[in-house]
């Protein structure tokens, strides 16, 4: 174990987080990533507008991106999806063409653009065995329509029971969640 310098640091508590609840948000793309080898852009999100606006800014949300993302698969079988939230984001964004800045490789034209989301509360196995709960996109929509209150929060989704879909290929990787990427403490 690595010593630290404990004069320079400022205690904080774990009392004070206030998770965002579940529910319609318009949100800010932030940032793209190509993973071509997976065929998948992954897209980060931050809250852009109402009383949670900003609420991934901080350290946390920097640090976590994989809690506030949403995946853009463009493999053979997931592009009317695809087709469906490049819509989305089009609508919400006026004069900007996303179906071109794809096509063009231009993930950066993509960033500050802004889209509707509704997060879902889902159970899932944490690696301890226990149920936990996560927020996870389970709609990307044109953002007047989360303006207008034309979308409504989903029913929690529970497990149902039985355990998460985590079946673990060699890669060390979880198939079945949202984040998809190596397992910490494994």
């Amino acid at each position: 174990m690595r010593s630290v310098n404990f004069d320079s640091i400022q205690a904080t508590g774990d009392g004070g987080f206030t998770p965002l609840p579940a529910g319609p948000y318009v949100a800010r793309l932030t940032e793209l990533t190509d993973n071509e080898q997976r065929e998948y852009v992954e897209a980060i999100f931050d809250i852009a507008e109402g009383e949670h606006a900003g609420y991934y800014s901080d350290d946390w949300g920097r640090s976590h991106p994989y809690a506030h993302h949403i995946f853009l698969s463009y493999k053979d079988s997931a592009q009317g999806m695809l087709k469906g939230r490049l819509e989305a984001i089009a609508k919400s964004n006026p004069g900007f063409d996303p179906f071109v800045a794809w096509n063009a490789g231009r993930l950066n034209m993509f960033v500050g653009r802004i889209v509707g989301i509704n997060l879902q509360e889902e159970e899932y196995e944490r690696n301890d065995g226990e149920t936990g709960t996560r927020l996870n996109v389970c709609q990307v929509v044109d953002a007047q329509l989360v303006r207008d209150g034309k979308i409504k929060p989903r029913e929690k989704k529970a497990l149902g029971g039985g355990r998460a879909n985590a079946s673990r290929p060699s890669s060390g990787q979880v198939v079945g969640t949202p984040y998809g990427g190596p397992i910490p403490f494994d």
